[in-house]
């Protein structure tokens, strides 16, 4: 998933670079080295692909880099606020998604289920929804104020909290080899900092 994710990036800097006319300077390219060399090396004991797996993984990165580069597109031309963009995207998420779930039966399972139709459940779904909702407020305001390379990269570095949430609350076992490259990783994230800094 990492290797793939840091692949999306590199993706959606060449999309930056096409659409947008991104300089794409030779800190940067460093940086992608650097972290995609990093995640091919700390996952490289654990690769299980199969042509099913493999075959979703590279629409996966396809549709994120895509998604992305559009954002970016509809920050300058859509004439909406960002509260607008962000209440549109999830309607039409919604919209997507509801006949969905009712096909897999999923909406039903919800509604005969009455242990979650409690005040616990609903107060922590709501505040889910609102994290959501704010996820993608920011999510927006990054890609309109930085650019989409800067947003990718941003949200590759959050592998590096979520391997160090998994190893202290899924008890998973991290090899030194896996730590120095993971550290590599991280090494590479500060480099595309200090490139877009230096600008």
């Amino acid at each position: 998933m990492t290797i793939f994710k840091n692949i999306t990036n590199i993706i959606i800097a060449a999309g930056d670079f096409h659409f947008f006319n991104t300089e794409v300077d030779f800190l940067v390219k460093a940086a992608f080295g650097i972290m995609l060399s990093g995640a091919i090396f700390a996952a490289k004991n654990d690769v299980s692909i199969t042509a099913v797996g493999l075959f979703w993984m590279v629409l996966n990165c396809c549709m994120t880099a895509g998604y992305v580069l559009y954002m970016k597109f509809a920050t300058k031309t859509i004439k909406l606020s960002k509260f607008g963009m962000v209440f549109y995207n999830n309607l039409l998420c919604t919209i997507l998604l509801l006949p969905v779930t009712v096909f897999n039966g999923e909406l039903a399972l919800f509604a005969n289920t009455k242990a979650i139709h409690t005040l616990d459940y609903g107060t922590k779904n709501t505040f889910a929804g609102f994290v959501g909702f704010f996820l993608n407020f920011a999510s927006l305001n990054c890609v309109a104020l930085t650019g989409p390379m800067t947003y990718a990269i941003v949200g590759s570095l959050n592998k590096i909290p979520t391997a160090l949430l998994g190893w202290t609350i899924f008890d998973a076992e991290i090899t030194p080899q896996t730590w120095f490259f993971i550290g590599v990783s991280m090494c590479g994230g500060f480099l595309y900092s200090y490139a877009k800094l230096r600008k």
